[in-house]
């Protein structure tokens, strides 16, 4: 996770615009609608997003995107698909909390429909969470009472604390949304979190990039700029996941792997369907699980 500066508002609000692009597609070719994504960013890229209104301009500058990060948009709206179904389908089943981990500008607690029904809790760098703040607070009103923020330092503090203070009740059904976070986390902070979701019970869904790509041996030519700029911004991509021994290594951690899913899912479950082409790296996948057992209250 960005540690300071830049990179602890940066990654939020470039992963928000991200999403506010599909705002631009067709209304029936959509994977989600996140209006509030837009209306949440700040002045400055607001302003920037009344040039995408005009369609030429709007078509180079995601085909420049799309030359510089290959596939980066349609991993981003890809798996902002899937957790929407994943908290959808958990909603359905019953969900009493929910804790969004890395939040940034996630507005899964402002547009899912019944999310209002339940107590989530998002957490984030400090600095994120007042900006977060800010921007709800004009574009809202007032942070909805649903809702708690709170900062947390996950390489310095410890999650079970920063969530009771925060008003997390133990025992109640409960969902973890991890977006975009896990590469910039020293594995001891991943393993804690991890351990922590087996403790109480909850379910989890996590982004993680392959080993491969943290140790250079998959990695493609181009992904090195990207990681370079996280290197810049004060992020640097340290930890990083075998998507063959993920099972194993959840199951260590007592989770039980549901699901875990990549470009491959992604272009079969939502872009044939929708019958778009669009371009979604391998550099990233999403895993599912829940506890293995029956947490101690």
């Amino acid at each position: 996770m960005p540690n300071q500066g830049i990179g602890e508002s940066f990654a939020g609000v470039a992963t928000a615009a991200t999403r506010a692009v599909e705002l631009y597609t067709l209304e029936e070719k959509r994977l989600f609608d996140d209006r509030l994504s837009l209306k949440l960013l700040p002045p400055a890229w607001q302003a920037f997003f009344r040039f995408m209104y005009l369609p030429v301009l709007r078509h180079l500058l995601l085909a420049l995107r799309e030359r510089r990060m290959p596939g980066t948009l349609g991993a981003i709206l890809c798996r902002t698909r899937y957790l929407d179904d994943v908290l959808r389908s958990s909603l359905d089943q019953g969900l009493e909390q929910l804790v969004i981990l890395g939040a940034g500008f996630d507005t899964r607690a402002y547009r899912i429909a019944g999310v209002d029904r339940i107590q989530v809790f998002e957490l984030d760098l400090p600095g994120s969470v007042r900006l977060k703040r800010t921007r709800l607070e004009r574009v809202l009103g007032a942070v909805p009472e649903h809702v708690t923020l709170a900062g947390i330092d996950f390489d310095r503090q410890v999650l079970g604390d920063v969530l009771e203070t925060a008003g997390f009740r133990k025992g109640r059904k409960t969902l973890f949304l991890w977006e975009g976070v896990t590469q910039y986390l020293t594995e001891g902070a991943v393993v804690e979190t991890l351990q922590f979701v087996s403790a109480v019970g909850g379910a989890v869904a996590f982004t993680y990039v392959p080993q491969g790509i943290i140790d250079g041996s998959t990695r493609p030519d181009w992904f090195e700029a990207l990681m370079s700029f996280a290197r810049r911004a004060g992020s640097p991509f340290i930890f990083g996941l075998d998507p063959l021994r993920l099972e194993s290594y959840l199951a260590d951690l007592g989770l039980a792997l549901i699901e875990d899913i990549g470009a491959v899912e992604y272009r079969q479950r939502y872009l044939v369907p929708l019958g778009r082409e669009l371009n979604v790296f391998d550099a990233e996948r999403v895993a599912l699980a829940e506890a293995q057992k029956t947490p101690v209250a």
